[in-house]
């Protein structure tokens, strides 16, 4: 398995201490656009019914697709996470990176992720997306990015204050609350998404952002 410091973040953010508790710490962190984003990732995949979730954590994006009528399989670097995943919803589960993809050439129609991109080498992920995609297939990556317009820097700034200072009573998510920010903050994955996917052949790149650009939604289909 390839390892680098975003594996490493990734793996130290979450772990069997924060499992149990990921569902409601995304809904309360985010004040519930969680949903409202994942339902945009959704939207995206149209009638496309074969599915890979990269990054399916505890299933709540897998459970959407499954409930919309999609065939859907999913992947994570965490196995208690996955086990969590599993007790929600019964699709196929395996362990294992975006980078270095288990699957055969061609077999979805869509892959989808929901806060991983800021972790991995995108270039590494759009040629694997590329491989297990069928002609047609779009590739759509969600995550969170750090706001450009100056005001809601300053409210995002003290939000991750008011995180930090909650990370000393919520111990299982400490390093989440204390790091996050400056993770997102330095990442640049929405321009190395766009370039990644461009430079692999994909078409129809597009980004959009939401909630006042605190996140990001890229897609790209592979012709």
């Amino acid at each position: 398995m390839l390892v680098h410091e975003g594996h490493a973040n990734a793996r130290r953010f979450f772990t069997q201490a924060n499992a149990g508790s990921y569902d409601s710490i995304v809904r309360f962190t985010t004040f519930g656009r969680d949903f409202a984003w994942k339902q945009e990732i959704l939207r995206a995949t149209g009638r496309r019914n074969s599915v890979l979730e990269l990054a399916c954590g505890t299933g709540i994006l897998s459970s959407m697709l499954v409930q919309a009528g999609k065939s859907v399989t999913g992947l994570d670097l965490t196995l208690e996470y996955l086990a969590a995943a599993k007790r929600r919803v019964q699709l196929p589960l395996a362990q294992g990176t975006a980078e270095v993809l288990p699957y055969r050439n061609e077999s979805f129609d869509a892959v989808v992720s929901s806060y991983l991109a800021k972790y991995v080498d995108m270039q590494r992920v759009a040629d694997e997306c590329w491989r297990v995609l069928r002609p047609g297939g779009i590739v759509v990556f969600h995550d969170f990015t750090y706001p450009t317009d100056g005001a809601m820097r300053g409210l995002w700034n003290a939000y991750f204050y008011i995180l930090r200072v909650a990370g000393r009573l919520v111990t299982s998510w400490k390093a989440v609350f204390e790091q996050l920010d400056n993770v997102v903050r330095e990442s640049d994955w929405v321009r190395q998404a766009e370039s990644a996917l461009s430079s692999r052949g994909f078409q129809n790149v597009s980004c959009r952002y939401h909630t006042a650009g605190t996140a990001a939604i890229v897609s790209a289909e592979k012709p």
